[in-house]
């Protein structure tokens, strides 16, 4: 999605993949980083997404196939069971997936434990819900007029954007050298209308506004076009929204 690519740019330049390197990228969606990354470590690299998604890992494959991409291979797979052995990579990273894992310290440990000895985790997410602006706009919305599902859940995207708060889960899963910065980008939309349907079509919090009763979906969306309004300008929608860049070693 290009509204999230600086965010990427950002975490890749912190990472760093390097040539012939292998790479594990989490809650993959439709590939990316995992296809930036494929392109860096080159066609002797190896570089492996998963999502939990069957229909995000056949899109995925689609678009690198497309692409001709090299050395790339999606897979439906629980990050909290990762089917791979111990220090299988060189990297792990994922972007604004952290988030929806139901137990992202489960997932920070598997991440640890395929990791070889120096490896490099770099993880995106949303930042608080007071400076990710341009997601809060829909999420405030949902939090105050949709109910949780029959588990109980509720969407948290700003759940591990509080300061210092991934940077521990990473330390309590065994990674050390944790480093955490802030990073906002404008995001900028036409209208209402373009930012429903990229920040709310197909994706997770779309799936769970679409659950919802047609009532509650109607105030939900209404609440988004109200808070949407007090951005709008001639230029159209433009939203700055801060992420948390957060890297560790094994």
């Amino acid at each position: 999605m290009r509204l999230f690519e600086p965010y990427g740019f950002d975490l890749l330049a912190r990472v760093n993949p390097k040539i012939r390197e292998s790479a594990l990228d989490l809650a993959t969606g439709i590939g990316e980083p995992a296809m930036s990354i494929a392109r860096m470590v080159g066609p002797e690299g190896r570089v492996v997404g998963i999502d939990l998604s069957e229909q995000m890992v056949e899109l995925a494959t689609r678009i690198a196939k497309e692409r001709r991409i090299p050395g790339l291979t999606f897979l439906a797979m629980d990050p909290e069971k990762l089917e791979f052995p111990d220090e299988s990579f060189d990297i792990v990273t994922s972007r604004f997936g952290f988030h929806i894992f139901t137990h992202p310290e489960t997932v920070a440990k598997e991440a640890h434990r395929v990791l070889r000895p120096r490896g490099r985790i770099g993880i995106v997410v949303w930042s608080t819900a007071e400076k990710a602006t341009a997601l809060n706009a829909v999420v405030a919305p949902m939090l105050e007029f949709a109910e949780p599902d029959e588990t109980g859940y509720r969407p948290k995207p700003f759940e591990l954007g509080g300061p210092g708060e991934l940077t521990t889960l990473l330390a309590d899963a065994g990674f050390v050298e944790t480093q955490e910065e802030r990073r906002t980008h404008t995001m900028a939309f036409k209208d209402e209308d373009e930012y429903l349907e990229i920040l709310v079509e197909g994706t997770p919090l779309g799936r769970s506004i679409k659950g919802e009763d047609p009532s509650v979906q109607k105030k939900i969306l209404a609440g988004t076009r109200a808070n949407l309004r007090k951005w709008k300008s001639r230029k159209g929608i433009q939203i700055p929204c801060e992420g948390v860049i957060v890297t560790a070693t094994k």
